[in-house]
């Protein structure tokens, strides 16, 4: 995907279930403020695997793409976000447009996967 598709007018909420878990991968660790997230773009979901329960962002950039922030509900590791996307939005500049275009003040990407292409 052209990052420059990344345009917040037309960045969307949509249902967690919408995105298959098969079609994401996970691409960073992103420092954000839960409660102004909350603020700009809704309450969070919960969604629940074998491992645990996740509060849960679903964001839909363009058609056939989708990315995820997510963070376990009781023991979260960190107290940052995980960011999964779908392969076109698979880079270490792709996570960082990302966090731009959710317009929280603050948000930053503090880990990327080794396995994104610089």
């Amino acid at each position: 995907m052209d990052l420059r598709e990344l345009d917040p007018a037309e960045l969307k909420r949509i249902p967690e279930g919408d995105v298959s878990s098969r079609d994401v991968k996970w691409l960073a660790e992103v420092d954000i403020d839960r409660v102004a997230l909350e603020e700009r773009w809704g309450r969070a979901e919960t969604a629940c695997d074998s491992l645990a329960e996740w509060l849960c962002f679903a964001f839909s950039p363009a058609e056939g793409e989708a990315f995820l922030l997510l963070r376990e509900v009781e023991h979260p590791p960190t107290p940052q976000f995980g960011l999964s996307v779908t392969s076109g939005l698979f880079s270490p500049s792709a996570a960082h447009r990302i966090v731009e275009v959710l317009g929280i003040a603050g948000a930053r990407v503090v880990q990327v996967n080794a396995e994104a292409a610089p």
